[in-house]
């Protein structure tokens, strides 16, 4: 940009108008904020700096704007920039989807999470004086990564498939997505090069050198070879049946899993179309392109266990073995990994019991069978859901190792000599997706992506976990690792629809309060010992007790046999408080708050346990009320040594299962409020379980309340559809309904808000509403960086549980309480 330039866009900032010292960027021409960034990058020097240490252009400017003029890591800037892009680029996935008063709310929040007040707080104030109605008190920061590079869009469905290379000494990435394109991202820039539009889903993909040309494979409904430097296509070719999954190697032979055949096919042969190739078994999984001295052959594994080898590149079958564990006919093959250890190939699959199964690829012979300890010793293995996912061979100071990541998030690493497990550990709150290593500072690092939305790096030798790589809002689907220049990264896709690159060379920083290894499920605020606590649960194995003041992780109560606990709920009274729990097992749980080990559990359920509540039966005791994924509701007596009693049976169909649950004593006596998958919404007499009425809504109800207008007992649903229905709770007719959310409702909470009844919603849109109840009108709204699950409001305090993460806002007009540590508690 010549200097005339640079002086016609200098003055085009300088007739902004202006509030004080800074910019009115809410006022400006929308030309300008959509490509401010972009000018500013193109004058170089001090400008883009300049613009960026403008937090009110920040929260004005069109997202995609500042991404694309960003550096992929943001340590080339400094101080005071550094950090607001720190704060951006935290949520910038759901920055590209709001307005801009909720970005700025976001942006405050996100502040905050990374321990910059001030900057929070600036955020916090509108142009003119104003300050937003609530502000943050803490917030945990789980899914915030120091690590974090960039972040890129433009993929408008769940990304399945990645590939890292160099193209012109400038690092890429392919990715393929079910929006049935492929994309190649300059990794340098952040920017997309191409897009490769296709007729169906890209399921995989694959580059190589072809005669000195970069070449990307595709697989969909066809094959399609593209030029990686220009995205030209260079031929395409059907074989009948989608693309499940494709192998390439470095001379060009490519092997191919369809929904009926295996194919294999020579890149470099472009006459000769790709051939099927006769496999045991139906429907192939996986495809594996291996060398054994000068031979190149292919695997393919099918339904049934059936493993087959074939010569490349004419096809020619060397062997079909089964892989099953002995006398067991029906264990799957779920993963394959293969990897040339000293001049031969060695391949690992895994099964869908969780073991595993050594082989040496060219022949079939067998190496080892590596089960579980607990196996050989007729016990089950620790975990849930033992499936391998996936599957990891790499070297060691003392040997190969295969390592297994498992569909309960367990990670195993097994000794290739011995056939012996090494090490096991929960590594994921959710299924490990991929597994690769790379090397860090001349450490084996291994890299695990996850269900649970975030990629781990672990030490491969000794185990230890070094960072969590946390910022994606969905599942992650694919890592691989790759040098930027000198700098070692990973590059993640996701079915949030993002790309991101993030530096491998950061060591994760001391745990951080509150931290939630998966979705909070269930939160609720409760007064124990004089303090306000929140309670929480996340499907994970333990409920945590936070102090609502500081966000301090005060205690963990867990369940015995270390499975997923998915609903809490707190009773106190003048002497006691207890904890009421249950999870996937159907079973439940109870615990005096002073002692960790359960005071009184449960059998396994038929079913497991969604939602609950506890409440006082009498002077003498108390009881516990479940909601099943089967339908029923169940009620149990804890100290009397009975089994829970059914109130109401199981449902009829799969959708039948309780969603949502709430309990209060009326008039009547103690009514349940029940909401279904199915949309059905019950209310229920708690002593004989006589139904008072049933309400049936087009989607499924996800969130219920009990509360009270003008003196009236009412009842609450919030539905798929975002809308909220208030009915009088005697005879079910609707007061009102409220709309406004966009998005599934997932929690309500009647409460006073200052001198107002309220009703309190989070919805799956990412945002908290607070309603005045006797009108219906909206008083107030808080935006979030990811799908709100659930809500709770207690004595002025707002607590919010939104993806992994729970954040408490009190009144901008109510001081923020000193901090502090909690008091000791019995």
């Amino acid at each position: 940009m010549s200097r005339d330039e640079e002086a016609v866009f200098r003055r085009l900032l300088s007739s902004l108008p202006r509030s004080g010292a800074g910019r009115r960027w809410d006022l400006a021409d929308p030309y300008l904020r959509r490509h401010a960034a972009e000018h500013a990058a193109r004058v170089g020097g001090d400008l883009l700096g300049e613009l960026f240490s403008d937090g009110e252009y920040l929260v004005n400017a069109d997202p995609r704007s500042v991404t694309s003029a960003l550096s992929p890591f943001r340590d080339v800037y400094g101080g005071f920039i550094q950090q607001l892009l720190d704060v951006y680029c935290a949520s910038v996935s759901w920055h590209q989807r709001v307005d801009p008063g909720a970005r700025r709310q976001i942006l405050a929040l996100d502040a905050l999470r990374l321990g910059h007040r001030d900057l929070a707080a600036s955020m916090e104030r509108l142009p003119g004086g104003r300050v937003l109605p609530w502000h943050c008190v803490w917030s945990s920061a789980t899914n915030v990564s120091p690590s974090a590079g960039a972040t890129m869009t433009g993929h408008a469905e769940a990304i399945t498939a990645l590939t890292v290379t160099e193209v012109a000494g400038g690092l890429v990435a392919a990715t393929g997505s079910k929006d049935r394109t492929a994309r190649i991202w300059d990794l340098t820039t952040g920017r997309t090069r191409h897009v490769l539009l296709h007729g169906s889903p890209v399921t995989s993909l694959a580059s190589t050198l072809l005669d000195g040309r970069p070449v990307l494979v595709t697989g969909s409904d066809r094959i399609t070879r593209w030029d990686l430097s220009t995205g030209h296509p260079l031929g395409s070719v059907s074989v009948g049946s989608p693309v499940r999954q494709l192998a390439l190697d470095d001379s060009g032979l490519i092997a191919l899993a369809t929904e009926t055949f295996p194919y294999v096919a020579d890149l470099r042969a472009e006459s000769e179309p790709p051939r099927p190739v006769r496999a045991a078994g139906q429907r192939v999984r996986f495809v594996a392109v291996c060398r054994e001295g000068s031979s190149r052959f292919a695997l393919a594994v099918t339904e049934g266990s059936y493993v087959s080898a074939f010569a490349l590149p004419g096809g020619e079958l060397r062997y079909r073995n089964v892989l099953r564990r002995s006398g067991d006919t029906a264990d799957r093959i779920t993963a394959l990994a293969a990897r040339d250890i000293e001049g031969q190939t060695v391949a690992v699959v895994g099964h869908e019991s969780g073991a595993c199964t050594a082989f040496h690829a060219h022949s079939g012979l067998l190496v080892h069978s590596l089960l579980h300890p607990a196996v050989t010793e007729g016990r089950r293995p620790r975990g849930v859901r033992n499936e391998v996912d996936s599957i990891e061979i790499h070297p060691s100071a003392h040997g190969w190792r295969a390592v297994a990541g498992h569909r309960d998030g367990m990670l195993r690493t097994w000794d290739l000599g011995s056939g012996g497990l090494l090490r096991e550990e929960r590594a994921h709150a959710g299924s490990v997706t991929d597994l690769v290593t790379t090397i860090v500072n001349g450490r084996r690092v291994l890299l695990t992506a996850s269900e649970d939305d975030t990629v781990r790096s672990w030490d491969a030798e000794t185990g230890e976990l070094r960072d969590v790589l946390a910022g994606h809002t969905s599942g992650v689907t694919r890592v691989a690792p790759a040098l930027s220049g000198t700098r070692p990264v990973a590059v993640t896709v996701s079915k949030d629809r993002t790309v991101r690159t993030w530096d491998l060379r950061n060591r994760r920083p001391a745990r951080l309060p509150g931290e939630h290894p998966n979705w909070v499920r269930t939160l609720g605020l409760h007064r124990i010992d004089g303090r306000l606590y929140a309670v929480t649960s996340c499907r994970d194995a333990s409920i945590r007790v936070l102090d609502a003041d500081t966000g301090e992780n005060v205690r963990e109560f867990t369940d015995p046999d270390g499975q997923p606990l998915q609903a809490a709920d707190v009773l106190t009274d003048s002497r006691f408080t207890w904890i009421a729990a249950g999870g996937e097992q159907g079973r439940l749980h109870l615990w005096e708050y002073g002692t960790p080990e359960p005071r009184e559990s449960t059998g396994r359920g038929p079913s497991a346990v969604t939602a609950l509540a506890i409440l006082a039966r009498d002077k003498l005791g108390f009881q516990v009320v479940a909601g099943r994924n089967d339908g029923a509701l169940a009620v149990w007596y804890p100290g009397t040594g009975e089994e829970p009693r059914l109130l109401a049976p199981p449902g009829r169909g799969r959708d039948a299962g309780v969603s949502a649950l709430a309990v209060a004593a009326t008039a009547r006596g103690t009514v349940l409020l029940c909401g279904a998958y199915d949309g059905t919404c019950r209310t229920l007499l708690l002593r004989d379980g006589r139904q008072l009425h049933s309400h049936r809504y087009e989607t499924p109800v996800k969130a219920v309340a009990i509360g009270s207008v003008a003196g009236e007992p009412v009842t609450a649903a919030g539905d798929d559809s975002g809308r909220i229905t208030l009915r009088r709770l005697d005879d079910g007719t609707v007061l009102r309904t409220l709309p406004g959310h966009t998005g599934p409702v997932r929690s309500l909470a009647f409460s006073r808000v200052g001198h107002v009844d309220a009703l309190v919603s989070g919805s799956s849109d990412g945002t908290v509403r607070i309603w005045e109840t006797s009108t219906g009108t909206p008083l107030h709204r808080i935006d979030l960086p990811d799908y709100v699950q659930t809500v709770a409001h207690a004595d002025g305090v707002l607590a919010i549980g939104y993806g992994r993460e729970v954040s408490v806002f009190a009144p901008s007009n109510q001081p923020t309480p000193p901090e502090h540590r909690a008091e000791g508690s019995r």
